[in-house]
């Protein structure tokens, strides 16, 4: 009798979650992101094609990638943290979402490649409040049995809007400068900040960051060039004993500093044309806001770390094609295309199985911590490999790709290490 009775409960609460999913409207200011993402979209790829323009060499897009990605970790820490103790997210957000439209047109005038890279850290600190903060007003905007649903319709408006910027640059860039496309993606951006203005309600209930546990499509779609947000500073998790997970996480994003960093820097030097480039950014953060909703689903019934070596095998094949098309001309851009779009494909899986893995090695009060030290780990690997990726081009770009792909492999090597069922 008494197990009827927990059916039924369990019924009725799992027909009035679906109906609140269901039923729920996306919150206004959500959509008050459309313009900004549109901005930073568009905007994320022009940044290292114009270092470039401006005489930069290999070394110095390394370095430019590893200063934004260590002022945004910092700044993600910071900002979030003086937020909690605020208790305001509204000034936060405008507050990064101003900087967009203050440092595009400055770095437009940047002059030297020094100056822009000074002028991108900066901006990348400034921008770190506006993935730091908003996640806290999101939980806040819908019922906590449905923060999954509320993060994950945030992340598909601000996912899909990304994409729509890349398809907006690569619509202008062969007939206008890369100048005056930032201070257009500056101009753009302004809507945001007046629409956020109006639609931004502060929630005064307080959100510790240490008791949001991990979700699996909280990947918020950001800067191509960094690695998921840091939501809580890390301190000492228990979990440290599953290692391997961290040192394969590591060596992953070694990888991707060294293979994003130079993807653009590589096609630039042999004369593909800007578009191109574009149309390959396009392809691979439109192939990961597709996959997002559906490797979540895949999680449901799917282990994570099958999941997660899935992606890895995927990426390891995608930067190994990137590495044999340094040695095959003619068949260079048709490879850097399919190259490119399999990374976005397989960030989908890596991203979101990561997450899912990380909340189950942790204990039910270190998940905050737990998620804030993989992406310390993240960022470290990150930052490292952008500036490791400078020095290998000196052995050539073949050597900088292959790299790449020996990292990955290694990563994929130490989770065999990892047999907890997760």
């Amino acid at each position: 009798m008494s197990q009827r009775i927990n059916a039924s409960l369990h019924a009725k609460r799992v027909a009035h979650i679906y109906h609140g999913v269901s039923s729920i409207r996306t919150p206004r200011w959500f959509y008050s992101f459309i313009p900004f993402k549109i901005a930073t979209g568009g905007s994320s790829l022009l940044i290292p094609l114009y270092l470039l323009g401006l005489g930069g060499s290999a070394k110095d897009a390394g370095l430019l990638v590893a200063l934004a990605s260590l002022s945004s970790m910092l700044g993600s820490l910071f900002w979030g943290r003086l937020s909690d103790r605020t208790l305001k997210r509204k000034p936060f957000i405008l507050m990064g979402m101003a900087s967009t439209s203050v440092f595009l047109p400055a770095m437009a005038f940047a002059g030297t490649p020094y100056r822009l890279m000074f002028l991108n850290a900066l901006y990348s600190f400034f921008l770190a409040s506006t993935v730091s903060v908003p996640i806290v007003l999101v939980l806040r905007s819908v019922r906590k049995y449905l923060w999954d649903y509320g993060i994950g319709r945030f992340n598909q408006i601000s996912g899909w809007a990304w994409v729509g910027g890349l398809v907006l640059g690569l619509g202008l860039i062969r007939s206008t400068s890369i100048q005056t496309l930032l201070v257009i993606f500056a101009a753009i951006n302004g809507f945001s900040v007046i629409w956020a203005a109006r639609t931004i309600r502060e929630a005064p209930i307080y959100v510790s960051r240490e008791n949001i546990r991990n979700f699996r499509n909280h990947v918020v779609e950001k800067v191509r060039y960094m690695p998921s947000f840091i939501l809580h500073t890390p301190t000492k998790v228990k979990s440290l004993k599953h290692r391997a997970f961290y040192l394969s996480a590591f060596l992953f994003w070694l990888s991707s500093g060294i293979y994003f960093t130079q993807f653009p820097v590589f096609l630039s030097g042999v004369g593909i044309d800007k578009s191109m480039i574009y149309l390959a950014a396009v392809l691979n953060s439109g192939i990961s806001a597709f996959m997002y909703l559906r490797v979540g689903l895949l999680l449901q019934n799917r282990n994570g770390l099958h999941i997660l070596k899935r992606g890895l095998a995927t990426r390891l094949i995608a930067v190994g094609i990137m590495a044999l098309s340094t040695l095959i001309s003619p068949l260079l851009l048709p490879a850097a295309l399919i190259s490119y779009a399999l990374a976005g494909y397989s960030w989908s899986f890596i991203g979101i199985s990561s997450t899912s893995i990380v909340g189950r090695l942790a204990g039910d009060r270190e998940k905050g911590s737990a998620m804030g030290f993989l992406n310390l780990v993240n960022s470290l690997g990150y930052i490292a490999g952008s500036l490791m990726s400078g020095f290998l081009v000196d052995y050539g770009f073949v050597a900088a790709f292959t790299a790449g792909a020996l990292f990955v492999a290694l990563s994929m090597r130490v989770l065999k290490g990892l047999t907890l069922s997760v």
